[in-house]
């Protein structure tokens, strides 16, 4: 492909046009150029090569210990919040039942001066 060249309009210096650009500055005056449609090069992808690491083959005898690292504080999170569960789960009847007691208690209380005015 032989080299393609255009002018900048602004100072006449000969510019080579970028690969996958539609606008560029010129090299000798930083001019704003846009590129001549029949002058437009495309990209060329690029490719990355990755190289695939072979994964190793977990092997439970030996990864256990590791395994059961990693779960320990799961496990004790999921200890403690049952152990918070069954503290609650006696806790809420409990405060429950002592207030309706004491909502019994005082209106019981607030019931014997009528009770006494009756019996006079």
């Amino acid at each position: 492909m032989p080299e393609q060249i255009f002018n900048c309009p602004a100072c006449g210096g000969p510019n080579q046009p970028e690969a996958g650009s539609v606008r560029m500055a010129c090299t000798y005056c930083n001019a704003n150029l846009t590129i001549p449609e029949n002058m437009r090069i495309k990209a060329k992808p690029s490719v990355e090569k990755i190289s695939a690491k072979p994964q190793p083959i977990p092997v439970p005898e030996i990864d256990a210990s590791d395994i059961l690292r990693k779960a320990q504080p799961v496990a004790i999170r999921a200890w403690n919040l049952y152990a918070y569960w069954t503290w609650l789960r006696w806790l809420l009847p409990a405060c429950l039942t002592i207030f309706v007691v004491g909502i019994l208690l005082c209106v019981a209380l607030g019931m014997i001066p009528v009770i006494w005015k009756l019996l006079q």
